[in-house]
């Protein structure tokens, strides 16, 4: 029965977006959004499962609905499958992907003043550019309802900012205080950083820790996912990839009391 409810749903939305049901994303899989950029940043296209549905604020309705009847199905809260994956161009401008996930998110209720949530997890997917590479391919993104001003848990922050210059180019890459500059090697001094915080691979530290990026609007996409990178781990000489730190969100989405502060107490940061 919730199957077919699904199959129904996902019909009549179909044809209210002008999507042939034919094309649309097995009823089993995430939900896949695509977010092509102009070479200036600007938004190209917004592909909602293969189907290219603009590049305006109604692309960006169209993707709520979906979301919000995507995550209606009970029948998937406890399933893997119950996920939406975003891959956006390098040179985009955050705020698209930015936004995209706060959709994710779902609005505030003001009725009953709580946060109705939808997706508890986004996964980025790397851009295609990376697909050679040992680096993960995928990292996940929490998820909280809307002014949800609780934590993850018991976790740490761990306060990562990038600033933009008005090209979307990197200004500054910070760490809590520690101001580590605006190059290749600001990222580098980030993951040594998070491996002198963590100790060691696999310290069971890293299960109550979770970075939290601070990113401007304007900042080009591929300099955020640089710094998701450096969090989460290094190459191993022999090729492989040593994960770091796992647990990430975005500063602006779901918690919207985020304020810096001076990162977490421990351990001390060296210049």
């Amino acid at each position: 029965m919730h199957a077919e409810l699904r199959c129904l749903a996902i019909l009549s939305l179909l044809a209210c977006m002008g999507c042939d049901p034919a094309e649309f994303n097995k009823p089993d899989g995430p939900l896949q959004l695509h977010l092509a950029s102009n070479e200036d940043g600007s938004l190209k296209q917004v592909t909602l499962d293969r189907q290219n549905i603009g590049n305006d604020d109604n692309s960006f309705r169209q993707f709520e609905s979906a979301v919000a009847e995507f995550a209606q199905n009970k029948a998937r809260a406890e399933a893997s499958e119950w996920m939406v994956d975003i891959d956006a161009d390098e040179q985009l401008r955050f705020e698209f992907v930015h936004r995209a996930i706060a959709l994710c998110a779902g609005r505030h209720d003001e009725k009953t003043k709580e946060g109705v949530n939808r997706i508890e997890k986004v996964r980025l997917v790397m851009p295609e550019s990376d697909s050679k590479s040992a680096a993960p391919r995928e990292f996940f993104i929490r998820v909280p309802p809307q002014r949800n001003t609780q934590s993850n848990g018991n976790c740490f922050e761990i306060k990562v900012r990038l600033t933009a210059n008005a090209d979307g180019s990197l200004k500054l890459l910070q760490l809590g205080p520690l101001k580590l500059g605006n190059d290749n090697q600001a990222f580098e001094g980030l993951n040594h950083q998070i491996l002198k915080i963590i100790g060691k691979p696999g310290n069971p530290i890293i299960n109550d820790l979770e970075v939290a990026i601070d990113a401007d609007m304007a900042l080009r996409y591929q300099h955020v996912i640089q710094a998701v990178k450096a969090c989460n781990g290094r190459f191993h000489p022999k090729g492989l990839w040593i994960v770091y730190i796992e647990n990430f969100k975005f500063t602006g989405i779901g918690n919207t009391s985020d304020e810096p502060n001076d990162f977490i107490q421990r351990p001390a940061l060296s210049e």
